[in-house]
């Protein structure tokens, strides 16, 4: 559990553990930069063993005082993800895992999704019955109206073609059964959902990804979805992941955050950091890296 001025944030685990080479990830990756930064890097954020990314799949629950907010859902159980082995099917405790942080999905009054990739939005639904389920019922799932859009024109577009369908057909499992519900919000990149929480776009990974901002008292935390997929991109902050839609536009949005947030004391809540996956962020030698 971490504070926030007043505020209180639980992280929820899906499943965690070295995941793709490093190299996989990051394929500009550099040995000068492991020889830069591997003192640090290694072995809680790379297995050294075989260099691979060690990463989390989680979400963040974030409570005010007056609402509670899930911060991405994760790949979900029970989903058709055949060409991705790790994702195909998931049976995993996760509902029973935040029921264990004392939050019950009736009593999420919003989700948030950085971004609507597969592994962000799988536990917005839940199949009840053969049919997907809002899993959140009393909730406003919010999406970025651009996020949205991008997605939904791609999904319709491969549907109608008979083409492979993209982001693993999570658009149609996790995204259009909360539209049909009627529970979806659509908004713009700067939205405040309630007093001291607003969003910021962080365009590059995808068309409409945003930050999260937390505000309160004095304290700040920034919840940056996959603006970094692992802390080696802090020592190079010019790394964008083999996953990002436009890597350059995704460099640029991580260089502004590191330079801006870098020797401060706001919190950075990563989506696929390890444990404890918040930290504040240091300069260090040519780059940055998580504060000790």
């Amino acid at each position: 559990m971490q504070r926030i001025g007043e505020f209180q944030v639980d992280r929820i685990v899906e499943t965690a553990g070295p995941w793709a080479l490093l190299t996989e990830l990051l394929p500009d990756l550099t040995p000068a930069l492991m020889a830069d930064h591997g003192d640090w890097l290694r072995p809680h954020y790379v297995d050294p063993a075989e260099d691979r990314a060690v990463m989390s799949f989680h979400s963040f629950v974030l409570r005010t005082g007056h609402h509670t907010i899930l911060i991405d859902s994760c790949g979900g159980n029970d989903k058709e993800r055949p060409l991705r082995p790790i994702w195909h099917r998931q049976q995993h405790p996760y509902l029973a895992r935040m029921a264990a942080a004392n939050v019950h999905p009736e009593q999420v009054d919003y989700v948030f999704c950085t971004h609507l990739h597969a592994d962000h939005v799988g536990w917005n639904t839940q199949l009840r019955d053969g049919q997907w389920v809002p899993t959140f019922p009393n909730a406003k799932y919010l999406f970025h109206r651009r996020e949205y859009e991008f997605w939904e024109q791609a999904h319709r577009a491969a549907v109608a073609a008979g083409a492979p369908i993209p982001n693993h057909g999570s658009f149609g499992d996790s995204v259009l059964p909360i539209v049909d519900a009627g529970r979806a919000v659509f908004v713009a990149g700067d939205h405040e959902i309630t007093p001291g929480i607003h969003l910021e776009p962080a365009y590059g990974h995808t068309p409409g990804a945003c930050f999260l901002h937390a505000k309160s008292r004095t304290a700040h935390g920034v919840f940056i979805g996959d603006a970094l997929h692992s802390p080696a991109q802090l020592g190079d902050p010019s790394l964008s992941s083999s996953f990002c839609w436009d890597r350059a536009m995704s460099a640029r949005t991580r260089q502004a955050l590191c330079e801006r947030y870098a020797d401060t004391d706001t919190l950075m809540f990563a989506a696929h950091f390890p444990a404890p996956s918040v930290h504040l962020w240091v300069r260090h030698r040519n780059g940055f890296k998580i504060a000790e």
